[in-house]
C-alpha cells in the first residue's frame, strides 16, 4: 500500500550535486504553494520580499537551540518581540504574559496543561477533570486531553456556532477549562466568547479562546472595518488565547503563540525540574530542543510587515473571500453560517461535491470536502481558507469551478460509496496515492464506517505508507 511513485535513498553517501537533484526530483511531487492553487495547509502572502528575509532568519538561527535561553539570549529578545506583538494585537494588558511553541497543537496542549493544573490545585484530583467545547473544536483538544488525563465533553452548536445554553446546562465542579473557537476550522465561524465567558467568570473556570486561525488576521479585519465579534481579553473571562504566527503571520511553519492572562496561568504551563544531576530543566513549551529558527523568523516578519503590512494581506484577503463567495453564490453555492473570517464552508444541494472535488483536483485546484452533520441540518460542503495569493487566481477559480461543473466526473459518490460497500478500501487508497481521488475524500468514505473500525484502519494505511 506504499505509493507507486514514491523515490527510495539507501543510506550510503552521494555527491552534493546528486544529492540536490534528488532533493528538487522529491519536492517536484509536492503541488507549489505560491500558485494560490491550495485552499489549506499554507497561508501564500505572496510577497517575495518576505520570503526571503524569513528564510535568510530560519536558516541564520537553525542551529541555536532554544532549550537554554541563558545560553543563545537572543531567544530572550526574539520571544519578548513576538509575544508583544500577539499581545497587543489580543488586547491584553501589563499582566498578560506567553509563551512561543511550535504549532496550534502545542499551544493548546500548554493551555490545557494550565488549566489542569489549576483544576487539581483547587479541586484535587479525585475526579478527572472536563473539558467542555463545541462539536467544532479542533482535535487539537482532543489529543491535548487523551495525553493529559482529562475528558472532553462536546456539546451542541447552533448557528455552525458554540450553543450557549448548552454550556451553561453543562458546566459544573468537574469543569476545568471552557474551549471556543475564533473562528472554528469547519465553517469559519466565531463561537459566542463574550456570551459563555459570562458563564466560566461566575463559576470561577478558565476559558480558552482557540484563536489559531484567527488570531493573526481578525484584528486586521477589525481595522479595515469589518464587524468582527470580540474574542480576545477584551473580554473578562477570557483566560487563555492561541494564535499562529505561520497561519496568518505568514512566518514559516513552527511558529504558534499560547498567551496566558496572568503569570500564574503560565507558571501552570511549565515543567521545572530541579533534581536531576545533570542540570535544571526548564521547558516553557511541550518540546525541549527546539531550532531558534522559526522564532527568529516569524519577528523578521513581524518586524518587516508591521500592523500596516499586515492590514494591506488582510485587505486581499477580503477581495478575494467576497468575490469567490459571490461568484460561488451564482453557480448555486450557498455558506454554512454567516461568512465572517477568511475561511468558507460551501455546499450546493444540487451536485455531487465528490466529483466536483475531484474534477476540481484534475484541473489542479486543491479543495477539502467536509461531510455534514444531519443533526444539524448541515450538507456536505467544501472548505475553503482564503490566502492574499488567492486575490491573483480569483478569476481562474471561478472559471474553473464552472468546468468542474460540467466535466464529466471520473469519480463519483455513487462509485466510492459502493465500493466501501464491498470492502475495496485497498483500491481507494490506491487511488489516494496515486492521486485519482483526493485525500479531503476520506472524511466521506469514512462516514459509513464505524469510527473505531476507520480509527484502526487509518493507523493501518498509515503504518504501511511510511515503510520503506
Amino acid at each position: 500500500m506504499k505509493p507507486s511513485n514514491t523515490l527510495h535513498s539507501d543510506c550510503t553517501n552521494s555527491p552534493i550535486d546528486e544529492l540536490l537533484s534528488l532533493l528538487e526530483k522529491v519536492g517536484s511531487e509536492d503541488p507549489d504553494p505560491r500558485t494560490g492553487r491550495l485552499f489549506a495547509y499554507v497561508y501564500e502572502a505572496g510577497d517575495e520580499n518576505l520570503r526571503r528575509i524569513a528564510l535568510k532568519a530560519l536558516t541564520q538561527f537553525a542551529e541555536k537551540n532554544l532549550l537554554d535561553f541563558t545560553v543563545f539570549k537572543s531567544a530572550i529578545f526574539f520571544e519578548r518581540e513576538v509575544i508583544g506583538f500577539a499581545k497587543r494585537l489580543m488586547h491584553g494588558d501589563t499582566d498578560v504574559v506567553g509563551s512561543f511553541t511550535f504549532g496550534g497543537t502545542e499551544s493548546i496542549m500548554l493551555a490545557v496543561k494550565a488549566a489542569r493544573d489549576h483544576y487539581k490545585k483547587r479541586e484535587g484530583a479525585a475526579t478527572v477533570p472536563k473539558i467542555l467545547a463545541p462539536l467544532t473544536i479542533h482535535p487539537a483538544f482532543l489529543k491535548a486531553a487523551d495525553y493529559l488525563g482529562l475528558k472532553v465533553v462536546r456539546l451542541p452548536i447552533k448557528d455552525a456556532k458554540a450553543d450557549v445554553n448548552a454550556f451553561a446546562e453543562a458546566i459544573d465542579k468537574e469543569t476545568a477549562l471552557i474551549a471556543l473557537s475564533a473562528p472554528n476550522w469547519p465553517f469559519g465561524t466565531i463561537d459566542p466568547v463574550e456570551e459563555i465567558a459570562e458563564i466560566a467568570l461566575d463559576m470561577n473556570i478558565p476559558l480558552h479562546v482557540d484563536a489559531c486561525l484567527g488570531g493573526f488576521i481578525l484584528p486586521f479585519f477589525e481595522m479595515l472595518g469589518e464587524t468582527v465579534p470580540k474574542f480576545d481579553f477584551r473580554i473578562e473571562g477570557v483566560t487563555s488565547i492561541s494564535l499562529d504566527v505561520h497561519k496568518y503571520g505568514y512566518a514559516p511553519k513552527g511558529a504558534s503563540i499560547v498567551l496566558f492572562r496572568n503569570p500564574e496561568l503560565k507558571k501552570y504551563s511549565m515543567f521545572v525540574d530541579v533534581s536531576s544531576p545533570g542540570y535544571v530543566f526548564v521547558n516553557q513549551a511541550v518540546l525541549s530542543s527546539r531550532p531558534e529558527g522559526p522564532l527568529a523568523a516569524a519577528f523578521a516578519v513581524i518586524k518587516y510587515l508591521g500592523v500596516e503590512g499586515y492590514k494591506k494581506l488582510a485587505k486581499k484577503v477580503l477581495y478575494a473571500r467576497n468575490s469567490i463567495y459571490q461568484g460561488m453564490k451564482k453557480l448555486g453555492f450557498e455558506s454554512i453560517g454567516r461568512v465572517e473570517s477568511s475561511v468558507m464552508a460551501l455546499y450546493n444541494a444540487n451536485i455531487d461535491l465528490i466529483s466536483f472535488v475531484s474534477n476540481m483536483r484534475k484541473l489542479g485546484w486543491h479543495l477539502s470536502l467536509q461531510r455534514g452533520l444531519r443533526e444539524y441540518a448541515i450538507p456536505d460542503n467544501i472548505h475553503l481558507v482564503i490566502s492574499p495569493i488567492h486575490a491573483n487566481v480569483v478569476n481562474d477559480f471561478l472559471n474553473d469551478v464552472v468546468k468542474a461543473l460540467e466535466m464529466k466526473p471520473e469519480i463519483d459518490a455513487a462509485r466510492v460509496y459502493a465500493m466501501v460497500e464491498r470492502g475495496e478500501f485497498d483500491q481507494l487508497v490506491k487511488w489516494l496515492q496515486e492521486g485519482v481521488i483526493d485525500s479531503s475524500i476520506i472524511p466521506k468514505i469514512l462516514e459509513t464506517i464505524p469510527e473505531e473500525v476507520a480509527v484502526e484502519l487509518i493507523k493501518s494505511i498509515v503504518v504501511e505508507w511510511f515503510k520503506q
